[in-house]
């Protein structure tokens, strides 16, 4: 059995239940460099990784049977304040708020993880930077599915996963440098936002590589909306306020409203009465937008909004309609169509009003669990 010391040799395993009955009592024992293995079980989550603790593997024996279950009454299932910890294979589901959370955690990993039906993010990284973020599958999150912002340089790549029935699959507030790549947007109610907003850190947002991906059917089907974001659902690419990022070599089908959109920060009035309008709108310049194949949308497929800034440019992209209609001639461009500015830049507290009433949307905890997924190979 494994007994905890002062001197405990850094590298060593630590299994639950074997070694120590609980998640909780392992994050106790661990030291630096150590690896909590967890047996097949369903935990309660609930568990923190403070920052003393860096440097630790957590991983499940089982993608699909090591489960955490917060029974829509625990707000987390798991938050690490600490640097250079990986959670690894396993699965959370029901959470109030958050199934796997990074806050102010540098060189973090989420692979091969599995979350779904919850109020706020599946997996969420805030103000931490060099990260990776592959191989997972989220569905049923009330805000976004995965979650990358408040961070300079984030240096994080998010790769080969699955975002699906959510309010937004993937949210990128005033994050700077995050590449996505190689993954399925499916049935969100927005695909990707990268966003800019004074009343959250280190805006604007910028430099956001989006490449090869698939997003499908933005705005198509119903799901739970607890974001200020609700504001762009229908589409399936969002820069909001961003600058200097690139959209290239996706598919992107069938969204609602637009394919691809860039427009200015829609106006943000807080929701807590009395409060301040916190800072002002941002301005999108210097995006590219090219080589998409983008088909199917219900408004248009590409779209730059009046007043945007300077060199947004859309070029060789697949797509039937464009607004303004000479968009993609024009190449790089100031000049973007009124109607999408009059749409998508109106004060957020009346947009996402207007979107609540429009869709009714059903709670998280309503929508359907994700089939089992591939394990991660050790």
């Amino acid at each position: 059995m494994f007994i905890p010391t002062a001197h405990a040799v850094q590298g060593s395993e630590i299994r639950v239940p074997q070694d120590v009955a609980t998640p909780r009592e392992a994050i106790v024992a661990a030291h630096p460099g150590d690896t909590i293995v967890l047996a097949a079980g369903v935990y309660p989550g609930g568990y923190v990784v403070p920052r003393a603790k860096h440097d630790l593997t957590i991983v499940g024996t089982d993608r699909n049977a090591v489960v955490f279950a917060g029974d829509d009454r625990r707000r987390d299932g798991i938050v690490v304040r600490a640097a250079g910890v990986s959670i690894l294979n396993m699965s959370a589901h029901n959470f109030r708020r958050n199934a796997f959370y990074w806050v102010a955690a540098n060189r973090f990993r989420a692979s091969y993880l599995t979350a779904w039906n919850v109020g706020s993010y599946g997996i969420y990284a805030e103000d931490s930077e060099h990260g990776t973020i592959d191989h997972d599958f989220v569905s049923g999150a009330g805000d976004a599915a995965y979650y990358v912002g408040e961070c300079r340089p984030c240096d994080t790549t998010v790769s080969h996963v699955v975002a699906r029935l959510s309010a937004v699959g993937y949210s990128g507030t005033n994050a700077t440098g995050v590449l996505i790549r190689d993954s399925v947007f499916d049935r969100n109610g927005a695909g990707i936002v990268p966003n800019s907003y004074s009343n959250e850190a280190l805006a604007p947002e910028a430099r956001t590589r989006i490449v090869s991906n698939t997003i499908i059917d933005s705005g198509r089907a119903r799901v739970p909306i607890a974001t200020t974001l609700a504001s762009f659902i229908g589409i399936g690419v969002a820069i909001a306020g961003g600058n200097d990022n690139v959209v290239s070599g996706n598919r992107i089908l069938r969204s609602e409203r637009y394919g691809v959109a860039v427009f200015s920060t829609a106006r943000f009035v807080s929701f807590t009465p009395g409060a301040p309008e916190p800072g002002p709108r941002w301005v999108p310049r210097g995006n590219r937008v090219s080589r998409n194949t983008v088909t199917g949308s219900g408004v248009a497929d590409l779209a730059l909004a009046q007043g945007s800034g300077r060199n947004n440019c859309f070029e060789r992209n697949t797509a039937a309609r464009t607004r303004p209609l000479d968009l993609q001639s024009r190449r790089c461009t100031a000049a973007g169509d009124r109607r999408v500015a009059a749409e998508l830049t109106r004060r957020v507290q009346d947009m996402v009003r207007e979107m609540h009433r429009r869709r009714h949307p059903p709670p998280y905890r309503t929508m359907p669990a994700p089939p089992p997924q591939p394990n991660m190979r050790r």
